[in-house]
């Protein structure tokens, strides 16, 4: 039985048809009809049957089908597994990611991912999502890396790639509307509108407040940010947010802080307990190499940026 015969016997099984069969293999109709004859004769049954001037599987046909499939497909997989090692940054990775990061962060990551490799033999998969459901996809496996909010999970590793700069947000009506810049004394008797809790920078929020014996008053909390600052328009309340590109649509100004640094870390995530391919880790080792400069600057356009 050969790789060959097998390829001709799963491509005949999907048309039921030899001279479309053939067409498709790119070979005479003769020399598939040979093939498969041969097939037959070593398994010692038959694989297609004549329905007038149709073929059907036989029983044994259909039973044989799914394993043929499978043996062809992981000796695809053998084949690139081998290529991986032989171009080790080459290979398919499945990169999660929070919304906020992918105008600026994400973009320009991979960018100079591939500026670094002198190369785009590695291919990404993207998968955007919340943090918290992003996390449990590193957790199972179905992510090979992430870039969101600094985790709180010892199991995560992390390697910070990016500042972000947040804002106060005001409608354009507010009193503090027309300033280049404020403090928390200048908000400490606003309502606040705030992301959910469950959120990483609702926590890095807190803890910053917390080192600036701030209190802010939350009237009410939500999920993504164009909810709030549909509700900061409507003077419902101020909210600190980054910028992001659909908050332009809303009458809005964002004001950055002059008394506390309103930024946060952006990382790269990986499981510690999942090993990693040589394509991922040409990638993690990049960014340990990135980390220290990122961390020393902003990102240069951060009105296209945001945390989740």
């Amino acid at each position: 039985m050969t790789l060959q015969q097998l390829r001709y016997f799963c491509v005949t099984a999907e048309v039921l048809h030899y001279t479309r069969a053939a067409g498709l293999l790119y070979i005479s109709q003769p020399s598939l009809s040979y093939a498969l004859s041969k097939l037959e004769k070593e398994i010692g049954m038959p694989l297609f049957e004549k329905q007038g001037k149709q073929i059907a599987l036989t029983c044994y046909g259909a039973e044989f089908l799914p394993y043929a499939k499978r043996a062809l497909s992981e000796l695809s997989k053998g084949q690139e597994r081998l290529k991986e090692l032989k171009a080790p940054s080459a290979g398919i990775i499945n990169l999660g990611y929070i919304y906020s990061v992918s105008f600026s962060v994400l973009p320009a990551f991979v960018d100079r991912f591939y500026a670094h490799l002198g190369s785009r033999q590695t291919a990404f998969r993207f998968h955007q999502g919340m943090a918290g459901g992003l996390i449990e996809q590193l957790l199972n496996g179905s992510l090979d890396l992430l870039i969101a909010g600094k985790p709180e999970i010892d199991s995560v590793e992390y390697l910070p790639v990016a500042k972000q700069e947040l804002f106060l947000a005001v409608p354009a009506s507010h009193r503090l509307a027309k300033r280049a810049s404020v403090t928390l004394a200048d908000v400490r008797k606003e309502q606040f509108i705030s992301i959910s809790h469950e959120a990483v920078i609702y926590r890095e929020l807190a803890d910053k407040f917390k080192k600036a014996s701030f209190s802010p008053n939350i009237v009410f909390e939500a999920d993504e940010y164009s909810s709030i600052a549909a509700s900061v328009t409507t003077g419902a309340g101020v909210a600190i947010m980054p910028r992001l590109p659909i908050l332009d649509t809303f009458n809005l100004r964002l004001i950055p802080f002059s008394d506390v640094p309103m930024t946060r870390e952006i990382c790269l995530l990986r499981y510690r307990l999942h090993g990693m391919s040589p394509a991922v880790q040409s990638v993690w080792d990049f960014a340990k190499l990135l980390s220290d400069g990122y961390l020393n600057r902003a990102e240069p356009d951060p009105d296209r940026d945001a945390p989740q």
